[in-house]
């Protein structure tokens, strides 16, 4: 068993060398690409070693005044930390998903013992950042009980702690497998994505949202000073929590101990090694229950004729309104592309609650008080929201990428096609914020109104090219059922596109601040906003002519990426 988990850890580690290593096939962009990909990970892991030994401390304080009998604030700090760390070891996996269960299902094909899948399964969710937050406190919590004189507490100490270890392991674990378990079947698969990304969101801000600032210091003018006794179904949740949380069973035991306690200590202990137990033993269920049925998807029913209808867009080639109605229609198919059509449409909806019930907004970087403000907002935010598809907008085709560029299209068909398909998703979805706004909360300068439209048009305009170039340099493979970071465009490239998309709405806001603010002439603020929309479509064009070239030269790279 353990020579092959060590099998499975060289054979990461080659994955890794051999996306380093030069490769005939690839270029010296791509090589970048994939190098940042893969040392992405092992920076953050590195970021993390000054937290892990601010933590260590923290635990080896607590430990060492834990054992000398004195009350100590520490130690209630690390027993939030770590009931966090539960807590994220269970919602944690369905937020950012790692495993890939096709990968290990290629695995059966060699003679290899389920068991000991699991176990390098399992073993792979010690990178994970809430169980390396939680290592160095339960690793440093004995060393500074027995540096107080509490040997044998600092023993059942580290005890728990390992125990507490192979339980977060076994939790997140068991998560994951769930998760892949669920969405096996493509629908309910999407269904999931969308309840993740968008419904479960706003149901966890809705309640903070629907209340109101006034009646709340109202309610707290006449509320009794006295204190009130918790309501008994409180009580017993507080009790069944520290009966059966990892966490708090590493607490308790951990007390006992450095009481002296230690019969006290051996029920804890016990239940913790017998959680450990039932959770890897659902876990193991449940992956092999995931391998023997590994299916992904179903087959989606068509009709026996194709659809071949294609849109004529004004001023634009069959071939580009081709192009663009695919990648419309590509994100209104897939779980990745409707939350990017949706979840600017939610939070536009949640704050125009707030608004019309409080009359403001306080996001601490700005203050959202009237219809212009929140339409003005709402549509930066749709204009962010298409990053992920913008950014990556040729790898998301995936193999219609090949189709595409064996068809008979011109370079510049195929951007100016991908061009107006991501502007009719982000700008279409800001022209709807700002109407709703308007019919919503229509006080505010009408020229102001007016503005916002070309304002939009024009930021996404200037932008459109440099977000084509980054979607040419570094390329990504997604899949855009995911929900977790399987759909998200290569993370260089989305730092890159977040700055871009930014410089590219200051000219409109510098616009607006001029001429309404500087000046106090709003009336001129449409005029010099279509002007700089005019100028800003133009230099678009031109800067797709530098785009062309660049992808060009990326043809090869880009089919080896989505291949």
């Amino acid at each position: 068993m353990f020579r092959t988990l060590r099998a499975f850890a060289w054979m990461r580690w080659r994955v890794l060398v051999n996306a380093l290593e030069h490769t005939g096939g690839r270029d010296m962009l791509e090589r970048l690409s994939g190098a940042v990909e893969q040392i992405g990970p092992i920076i953050a892991l590195v970021l993390l070693i000054p937290s892990a030994i601010v933590l260590a401390g923290l635990g080896g304080y607590a430990g060492y005044w834990l054992a000398a009998g004195a009350p100590v604030m520490t130690f209630e700090a690390v027993r939030i930390l770590l009931l966090a760390a539960c807590g994220f070891a269970v919602i944690g996996p369905m937020l950012m998903p790692s495993m890939e269960p096709t990968a290990i299902v290629r695995l059966l094909l060699l003679p290899i013992p389920r068991g000991t899948l699991y176990a390098a399964q399992a073993g792979g969710t010690l990178s994970e950042p809430w169980i390396l937050v939680a290592l160095p406190v339960v690793l440093a919590l004995p060393v500074g009980l027995a540096a107080g004189g509490a040997v044998l507490a600092a023993v059942l100490s580290l005890a728990a702690g390992v125990l507490l270890i192979l339980c977060l392991i076994g939790l997140s674990t068991l998560a994951t497998l769930l998760l892949h378990l669920a969405v096996r079947d493509r629908r309910r698969g999407e269904l999931l994505a969308l309840l993740f990304i968008i419904v479960v969101p706003a149901i966890a801000l809705l309640p903070g949202l629907m209340l109101n600032s006034s009646e709340d210091a109202v309610e707290e003018a006449q509320r009794p000073r006295h204190s009130t006794p918790m309501p008994a179904w409180v009580a017993r949740g507080a009790g069944v929590a520290q009966a059966v949380v990892p966490s708090e069973l590493f607490v308790r035991a951990t007390r006992s101990a450095a009481r002296h306690e230690a019969n006290a200590a051996i029920l804890p202990l016990l239940v913790l090694f017998a959680s450990a137990t039932c959770l890897h033993t659902a876990g193991l269920v449940t992956f092999i229950r995931l391998l023997d049925s590994p299916s992904t998807g179903t087959r989606r029913r068509t009709s026996g004729r194709a659809e071949s209808t294609t849109v004529r867009v004004p001023l634009l080639s069959r071939g580009s309104a081709a192009v663009a109605q695919a990648h419309v229609r590509l994100a209104l198919r897939t779980p990745r592309g409707r939350s990017i059509v949706l979840s600017p449409l939610v939070v536009f909806v949640f704050f125009a609650i707030v608004i019309y019930r409080q009359g403001q907004m306080e996001l601490g970087f700005a203050n959202l008080s009237n219809g212009l403000n929140l339409a003005t907002f709402g549509g930066g935010v749709c204009l962010l929201a298409i990053l992920p598809f913008a950014l990556n907008q040729f790898a998301i085709d995936g193999s219609g990428l090949t189709l595409a560029l064996l068809s008979p299209l011109s370079t510049r068909q195929l951007l100016a096609g991908k061009a107006v398909g991501n502007g009719l998703i982000a700008v279409g979805t800001g022209l709807v914020v700002v109407l709703v706004a308007f019919v919503l909360f229509p006080e505010g300068s009408p020229w102001l109104w007016l503005s916002l439209p070309p304002g939009l048009a024009a930021t996404y305009a200037i932008a459109a090219p440099g977000a084509a170039g980054l979607s040419a340099i570094f390329p990504r493979a997604v899949d855009l059922n995911s929900i977790g970071r399987g759909s998200n465009a290569h993370g260089l490239a989305g730092l890159l596109g977040l700055l871009l998309f930014a410089a590219s709405g200051l000219p409109a806001v510098l616009i607006a601040l001029v001429t309404a603010g500087f000046f106090h002439r709003p009336e001129l603020t449409p005029i010099v906003m279509l002007a700089w929309c005019g100028i800003a479509v133009l230099a678009s064009r031109v800067l797709f002519g530098g785009v062309a070239l660049l992808f060009d030269r990326r043809r090869e790279n880009l089919g080896i990426v989505v291949s």
